[in-house]
Formats: C-alpha cells, structure tokens, sequence
C-alpha cells in the first residue's frame, strides 16, 4: 500500500509542469525612490529565482538595472521597463546578461521561465523571449563565477575586462524587430501555444542564418574566476 501511494505520488508530480516548481526568493527593492522614471536603478537587496530544475539565479545586491530594455516602439504590445509583472524576472535576467557565468541562450530561457514564474501570460511571455533571442546580449566564453549556494554560480562584477571576453552588446535598433514582434503577439492571441519556444529559436536564427552566435555553441569555459 505504502509503495503504491508513493508510485502514484510521483506520477502526479510527473505531470506538474516545470514552471510550477519555479519560484522567486527576496524582497525587491529599487533605489533610489523614483529611479524608474530615468531608467537606472540599483538593487538593495539580493534576489534569487529557482527555476523548475532547480538551478539557483541569484542578483546580487548593487546590480545596476534598466528594467526590461524594452525600446518604446515595443511597448504597446510588450509593456514598460519596469512593469511591476515582470521586473523580477528582468533583474535576474540583466545580472546574467552581464555576468556570464551561464550561456546566452540558458540566460534568455530563463529570462521567459521567469516571466511565467511571475504571472505574466504565455503569449506575452513568448513574444518577449523572441525580443531578447533576437535583441539581447550574446557571448560565447563562460566564466567561472563565484558559488553562491547548492546549484547556484553568479559574479560580483562584469564580464567586461575579463581575458578572452568576447560578447556583443544588446541591439534592439534591427528593423525588422519590431515586426517580427508584432507578428508573434498576433499568432499566439488566438493560441498561445501555437508556437513552443524552440520553435522561436528556430524562426529567430531563420532570420539571422550568418549570425556568429547562432552558428557557434556555448561549451567554451574561461578559468579566471571572477572576484
């Protein structure tokens, strides 16, 4: 008896989706007061995210953020910067777009994990994974970071400097972007799952099929640590 709940106890967690699983630890402060409204805020206090995994996403306190780098002509279907439905994810997300300790793509499925984890919709979800696989950061090279707990790596500083750094900054200026965007958000209104998010992958590196970082892997590891 005692066999059989178990067995029918892992089944049903079989069937809980991996976003269920996921949460966000930490109070989340902005400072100054108002520093929404010029776009450069600093965190007070850590922030950490555990992912369905279990993997640990941890911002470190003093981490500079934007918000969402969300351009203005994006935000009638994505929303503002700093909207209260998904700065959590945005700030965990700048720390390790900052800091790579993981890889570009790891970094942008969590940006969307995270999202979810926040109540923000499937579909709106997705339409600003595509933003950020076509816009945001891109590196190749880990680093190793320092460790911040069981299953959790992070950096007290930029990569930026460090030997062998090699990364391209966010670019969200491509003029097909914006329509790419607007095309997603109209495809998943009626069906948020119409598309699954390799299948944005795939139509991302459609557009882009030269592109350096698409073509190349994240498997390459420096050894400086980050202090």
């Amino acid at each position: 008896m005692a066999f059989r709940c178990v067995f029918v106890a892992a089944a049903l967690a079989s069937l809980v989706p991996l976003h269920a699983l996921a949460q966000f630890d930490g109070e989340l402060v902005l400072l100054p007061a108002g520093c929404q409204a010029t776009g450069q805020c600093t965190l007070r206090n850590k922030l950490r995210y555990t992912d369905g995994s279990g993997t640990v996403w941890e911002a470190k306190a003093g981490l500079v953020t934007d918000g969402a780098s969300i351009p203005g002509v994006f935000q009638p279907f994505v929303g503002a910067p700093f909207e209260e439905s998904f700065i959590k994810a945005a700030v965990v997300h700048d720390h390790y777009c900052d800091r790579h300790v993981r890889s570009w793509r790891q970094t942008h499925r969590v940006f969307y994990d995270g999202l979810i984890a926040q109540g923000v919709s499937a579909a709106k979800a997705k339409v600003m994974y595509l933003a950020v696989y076509l816009g945001g950061p891109k590196w190749i090279k880990l680093i190793a970071g320092n460790h911040c707990g069981p299953k959790c790596v992070n950096a007290t500083r930029t990569a930026t400097g460090v030997p062998g750094f090699m990364a391209r900054p966010a670019d969200y200026g491509a003029q097909d972007l914006a329509p790419q965007l607007k095309r997603l958000s109209d495809e998943l209104e009626a069906n948020p799952d119409a598309l699954s998010l390799d299948q944005i992958d795939a139509r991302a590196q459609a557009l882009r099929p030269n592109d350096y970082y698409y073509r190349h892997g994240d498997q390459v590891r420096m050894d400086d640590p980050i202090m």
